[in-house]
């Protein structure tokens, strides 16, 4: 055997040895979450998807490493890790919206929530909200930012308690690739939203009649809630409401006391104040 291949070998020896080495830690990290399911087996949720601390995970892992792999696949590495675990924990499935028969809504799914997730697809998101509000162990994945298409959130506006929530935004990492088409979609499920640390949340006004933007954003602004107004739906029927969607770049909760100051400044015209959800702002946009 020549120095050259005895080298090899030695090299690929160590290879082997770090592989059962990673093999070990990995055991190990599955060991404890499978404690942590035990420990959670009767808190009441039927998911164990947490968004906020993913994210918080991914960003901490990413600013972290120094290897030659680009970052995009350090993060496919533990998104496929983070979604069996917490599979482990409580099972579940994803339901996804793939208008105009688009697989990029597929795959963008299919990368953030790993190969071994039970997904199935849909043209309707009217059956996608469906599975979602009827199924605590379903998550949904809909189109986002096609301003005139996206009327999936009207349903989420009704509030109520089986009435799903936004709780994550794909994609989530850098896709350098473009396999997905520049496609961006909303998560949505039966969970409350949680804090990361970097957030945005949606946020929705419901009034009996129709309101200038120029005046929805002078209410926002008084009511020292940060964001603006992205979209205003008139209604349906005659004695329907109008709908106004805010986007608001901080994590905002149900018992916030600006919302409160907003429904007092909107006057008599206000009917109710609904917050659909919040996401962590994704690593390309941070």
């Amino acid at each position: 055997m020549t120095q050259q291949n005895k080298k090899l070998e030695e090299l690929r020896a160590e290879i082997d040895r770090l592989d059962d080495e990673l093999l070990g830690v990995l055991e190990k990290r599955v060991s404890i979450v499978s404690d942590i399911a035990a420990a959670k087996k009767d808190d009441g949720r039927s998911l164990a998807f947490r968004p906020g601390r993913e994210a918080q995970v991914l960003r901490r892992i990413l600013e972290t490493h120094s290897s030659d792999l680009p970052g995009a696949v350090i993060a496919r590495i533990w998104r496929e890790m983070i979604s069996a675990v917490c599979r482990l924990q409580k099972p579940h499935r994803v339901s996804v919206t793939a208008p105009e028969k688009s697989v990029g809504y597929w795959d963008l799914a299919r990368s953030h929530f790993g190969s071994a997730t039970p997904m199935s697809l849909h043209v309707s998101p009217t059956v996608v909200l469906r599975e979602v509000s009827t199924d605590p162990a379903t998550l949904g994945v809909l189109p986002w930012m096609n301003a005139e298409k996206d009327s999936w959130w009207v349903h989420l506006a009704q509030g109520g308690e089986t009435v799903p929530k936004i709780l994550a935004a794909l994609p989530f990492s850098p896709n350098q690739g473009g396999a997905f088409e520049d496609l961006n979609a909303l998560v949505i499920g039966q969970s409350q939203p949680e804090p990361s640390g970097n957030d945005t949340s949606l946020m929705v006004l419901v009034t009996s009649e129709e309101v200038s933007r120029a005046r929805l954003n002078d209410i926002i602004g008084k009511a020292d809630l940060p964001g603006h107004c992205i979209d205003s739906r008139s209604p349906e029927v005659e004695e329907g409401d109008w709908l106004h969607l805010f986007e608001m770049p901080e994590f905002v909760s149900d018992d916030d006391e600006r919302l409160s100051r907003l429904m007092a400044l909107a006057g008599e015209g206000a009917i109710k104040v609904v917050i659909l959800g919040a996401y962590a702002v994704p690593l390309s946009e941070a």
